[in-house]
């Protein structure tokens, strides 16, 4: 598992290098209060993402303001929008333009090691930052948590096991997200996400991601205690991803 996302993020290091000097955090402005993705729960976060790692280019089309409305018209609770340009195809310029398209939160999806992502993620109008447990150390992982709170953004944390469900709940996210894909083998287990999410406590808005493609499969994780479901490949691949969207809520 850290292997990849350490690959991902080494790779991705020297960009972040790049923007702090063409785009240096004096140059920021101060933008208005963040919409809330706590608040926003219960819901669905619907993802848009262009490709994966484990599935490679999945939706060739890929507009990504037009997606959004479609997506928030369906009733999505709010948007996870990736911008890790290397591995997923993502890109800050899509951030930047769905955020002020749409009345929703939306969550910057990348793989965060650095304070400036997070100050970054605010300037172009995101509400909330992921968080992934296996690629920070504990004390990094409290110290970005907290960062990204004084900047008013909610924190998704992202957990794969039980140890790091307890980390994050040692730390100031303020989702926690447990994710149905092993990293090693790229497989998925719905199981393995209901066990975990029981060990999150309601009030720390317990998150469903990843390998969810039915109404069904929405109702096994409420079930089990999840309040936010991210929802992205199953979204992505269908023609009128707003009406995919409609029947996973029906």
């Amino acid at each position: 598992m850290k292997n990849i996302l350490h690959s991902i993020a080494e790779k991705l290091r020297p960009l972040v290098e790049e923007r702090k000097r063409s785009c240096p955090l004096d140059g920021f402005t101060t933008p208005p209060p963040a919409r809330s993705l706590r608040g926003a729960m219960p819901g669905v976060i619907a993802e848009l993402k262009k490709a994966s790692p484990s599935k490679g280019l999945i939706r060739a089309d890929f507009r990504p303001v037009e997606l959004a409305r479609e997506l928030e018209a369906a009733g999505a609770a709010a948007l996870s929008v990736l911008t890790e340009p290397n591995y997923f195809l993502g890109s800050t310029e899509y951030l930047k333009r769905v955020a002020p398209a749409v009345a929703i939160p939306c969550l910057r999806k990348d793989f965060v090691f650095d304070e400036y992502q997070l100050r970054e993620a605010r300037e172009y109008g995101a509400s909330a930052v992921l968080l992934i447990a296996a690629l920070l150390d504990q004390k990094t992982l409290v110290r970005l948590a907290e960062t990204a709170r004084a900047f008013g953004l909610d924190v998704l944390g992202e957990a794969h096991d039980a140890d790091e469900v307890r980390r994050l709940l040692d730390s100031p996210a303020t989702l926690i997200g447990v994710n149905a894909r092993d990293l090693k083998t790229f497989s998925t287990d719905l199981g393995r996400v209901e066990k975990l999410l029981s060990l999150v406590p309601p009030e720390r808005c317990p998150v469903a991601e990843s390998a969810i493609a039915c109404s069904a499969d929405m109702k096994s994780l409420r079930e089990a205690g999840a309040q936010g479901f991210l929802i992205g490949e199953t979204l992505m691949r269908a023609e009128h991803p707003g009406e995919a969207l409609r029947r996973l809520l029906a």
